[in-house]
């Protein structure tokens, strides 16, 4: 299985602190069958203000932690960049990360209240024109999306992917309506990727995707399961 939302990375962003965090997180996910993750730390200016360069970095510190601990597991660089009128500046300057750093796909997330100074769908226009296909972060998640349902199809018939979280899918989100919403987007057919967007190693948001894998496949077919957690993520890694 591929996790391709994980805050992996420590001391960089709200998610692991320590070393030993992420090795705690790195545990979790090689016992739950996690043979591939993606490092999507915040890219959230002026909070989490991290770069490719900063970035890499971190990653570097893990990959040896993995090597240390001998893990059976590949961690690749990535990014949840946010999107909004102050932060658009950064795709201009080419600051955000794409999936891999291959400039093919790119993690996007706004804000959970829309600001009427926001024009995501614009945004979104604007990473295609780029050349680069975005992949929406948690959609089911964003209190203004549930005010708007067609703008999911609208996105995707952009080219955009839709992320949905294992944990809104196995109504575990603290939010109820992200929950509602997530299996409202599977219902039809809306969702692309299923990531865990893990921040520790404990739950409910942790490293771990067979148990939304084996929902997946009990209520809607392993084609899906498929489909959400290896066949897309693969896709979006690949240079």
């Amino acid at each position: 299985m591929i996790d391709s939302h994980c805050h992996i990375l420590w001391g960089v962003d709200d998610a692991s602190a320590t070393a030993s965090q992420s090795l705690d997180m790195l545990r979790a996910a090689v016992k739950d069958g996690v043979e591939t993750i993606v490092a999507t730390s915040h890219i959230k200016h002026p909070l989490y203000p991290n770069t490719l360069e900063t970035l890499s970095i971190a990653l570097d510190k893990l990959h040896q932690l993995i090597k240390d601990y001998d893990l059976p597991i590949t961690v690749v660089i990535g990014a949840e960049n946010f999107f909004n009128h102050r932060t658009i500046e950064l795709l201009e300057k080419n600051q955000f990360v794409t999936y891999n750093n291959a400039n093919k796909y790119m993690l996007v997330e706004f804000s959970w209240t829309k600001n009427s100074m926001d024009n995501p769908t614009e945004y979104l226009r604007q990473v295609i024109a780029k050349g680069i296909t975005p992949v929406v972060a948690h959609p089911e998640r964003y209190e203004w999306v549930h005010d708007d349902y067609d703008i999911i199809r609208t996105w995707r018939k952009m080219g955009c992917l839709m992320q949905v979280n294992r944990t809104s899918i196995l109504q575990l989100d603290k939010m109820k309506q992200a929950n509602i919403f997530a299996l409202k987007l599977l219902e039809d057919d809306l969702v692309d990727i299923i990531g865990s967007d893990a921040h520790r190693a404990t739950p409910t948001r942790n490293p771990v995707l067979s148990d939304v894998y084996d929902y997946v496949s009990k209520h809607y077919g392993k084609e899906r399961a498929d489909l959400y957690i290896n066949i897309n993520p693969k896709k979006i890694i690949k240079k």
